[in-house]
């Protein structure tokens, strides 16, 4: 449910501001209707995508080897100032990240646990608050997920049973 009121949400958002731009540029006493109608459209389009088949095929982890998936959702992966959408999986000794195909930036990623030297918290656009990321001695990744108080918490609860 939270993925589909996340999606909305930012439909309803965007919409708003295309609203406010559509307005301003045209002169238009339609802008902010036809914004929210066409976010609304656009939330329900992106949340439809991301459950498809396809995609939920597409960003399956397979050969984890016995690991147990602890857990898992829907998640962009930030490279190159590209916001790469797949999914993230914290396992027994890991966490992974796989994209679908319709990025530009296909990849993979794990990080083992060991590895890991710190979980936080960061903002996208500076102001949304649903960043996550992971520092390691290579450097740090950031993601965008649903509850990341939930993935940190259990990020840091699997480390503690290394």
């Amino acid at each position: 449910m939270t993925d589909i009121k996340n999606s909305i949400l930012a439909g309803i958002f965007f919409g708003i501001s295309m609203g406010v731009v559509f307005t301003l540029m045209y002169d238009s006493k339609y802008g902010i209707i036809s914004g929210i109608a066409s976010g609304l459209f656009f939330g329900t389009a992106i949340y439809l995508f991301a459950k498809s088949k396809t995609v939920q095929n597409q960003t399956k982890i397979e050969n984890i080897e016995g690991q147990k998936i602890i857990y898992s959702g829907g998640a962009n992966h930030f490279v190159n100032k590209e916001a790469v959408e797949g999914k993230l999986y914290l396992l027994t000794d890991s966490v992974q990240f796989k994209s679908h195909s319709f990025n530009i930036q296909n990849h993979s990623q794990t990080i083992l646990l060991k590895d890991i030297k710190e979980v936080g918290f960061c903002y996208t656009l500076g102001i949304v608050p649903n960043g996550l990321f992971i520092t390691t001695n290579s450097g740090i990744e950031k993601y965008v997920v649903n509850n990341r108080k939930i993935w940190k918490d259990k990020i840091e609860i699997q480390k503690q049973h290394l």
